[in-house]
C-alpha cells in the first residue's frame, strides 16, 4: 500500500513540475485555419497561438440571448433577467459575473456542442481524452486582469473585437496586491510603485479568430463596442487542482 502510495505522490509531484514550466517570452504564433493539422506542433512551444479564420459561432449573441428561453431560465441576477441587463449595458461595462455563472451561461448556450466539433479534433487525442476535460464560459463586456491556468484556454469573440492584453507570469512582482479585475493600461504609480516595470502587449482578436493561451499568463480585454466573448479551458487534474486553490477570479 505504502508502495502505491509513493508512486503516486511521484508521479503527482513530475506532473507538477512540468505543469510549473512557462515560456515568459512575449512570442505570439498563427495560424490559419486551413493549416490547423500544424496546430499540435505549434502548442508544443507554449506560446500564445492566434487561429484564424476558424467555423463561425453562430450563438452568445445579443440576439441569440433575446430570442432563446433558455438564458432567462438562468439565476445570473436576483432582479433581472440576462437579457433585460444586456439591453442597458454600455460598451464599457465591466461583465458581472464569475465563473460559476459564465460555466451555467455556457453549457445552455451550444458551446460545448461547437467546441465537440470544431476545437476537440484539434486538441485532444485518444490519450489526451482520457487526461484533459474542457470546462466552458460565457463572458459579456469588459473583462479585467486574470491568469490562466488550463493547458490551454481559447478566447473566442462571438461579437465585438477585442484588445487582449497579455502579461507573463513574471509580471506579478510588479503587479498591484490585489490585481484581480485590474486593467493594465489604467495602472499608475498610486495602484503599484513598479508600474513602470510592467511590460504586456494588446492582441487584437476578431470574430472568426481563436487566441489559444497557455497557463501562467495574466490576461485582460476590452473592447470598443460591446463584446460577447467565450472561452474553453482545456484542464488536467493538476491545472483543475491549482484553478479552485487559487483566489477567485
Amino acid at each position: 500500500m505504502l508502495d502505491v502510495l509513493f508512486i503516486c505522490l511521484t508521479v503527482f509531484l513530475i506532473l507538477t513540475f512540468f505543469y510549473k514550466q512557462a515560456v515568459c517570452e512575449f512570442r505570439i504564433n498563427q495560424l490559419e485555419w486551413s493549416q490547423r493539422e500544424n496546430a499540435v506542433s505549434l502548442l508544443h512551444e507554449k506560446v500564445p497561438l492566434v487561429l484564424r479564420g476558424i467555423p463561425a459561432l453562430t450563438f452568445w449573441t445579443q440576439e441569440d440571448v433575446q430570442t432563446r428561453s433558455c438564458y432567462s431560465d438562468l439565476s445570473i441576477f436576483q432582479d433581472q433577467t440576462l437579457g433585460t441587463w444586456l439591453s442597458v449595458a454600455y460598451p464599457g461595462a465591466i461583465c458581472p459575473w464569475k465563473y460559476p455563472q459564465a460555466e451555467q451561461i455556457a453549457n445552455v448556450s451550444g458551446l460545448p456542442v461547437w467546441t465537440k466539433k470544431w476545437l476537440h479534433p484539434l486538441l485532444l487525442n485518444p490519450f489526451l481524452k482520457l487526461w484533459m476535460a474542457p470546462r466552458y464560459h460565457c463572458w459579456a463586456g469588459k473583462r479585467g486582469l486574470h491568469k490562466t491556468f488550463a493547458t490551454w484556454t481559447c478566447i473566442l469573440p462571438v461579437e465585438g473585437d477585442l484588445i487582449v492584453t497579455i502579461l507573463p507570469e513574471t509580471a506579478e512582482s510588479a503587479l498591484p496586491v490585489s490585481w484581480v479585475g485590474c486593467f493594465p493600461s489604467e495602472l499608475t504609480a498610486k495602484d503599484t510603485p513598479f508600474v513602470g516595470d510592467l511590460k504586456y502587449i494588446d492582441i487584437v482578436v476578431r470574430p472568426g479568430t481563436c487566441l489559444m493561451m497557455p497557463p501562467h499568463w495574466f490576461v485582460s480585454w476590452v473592447s470598443s463596442s460591446f463584446s460577447m466573448v467565450c472561452t474553453v479551458s482545456y484542464h488536467t487534474p493538476v491545472s483543475l487542482l491549482a484553478f479552485h486553490a487559487s483566489p477567485k477570479q
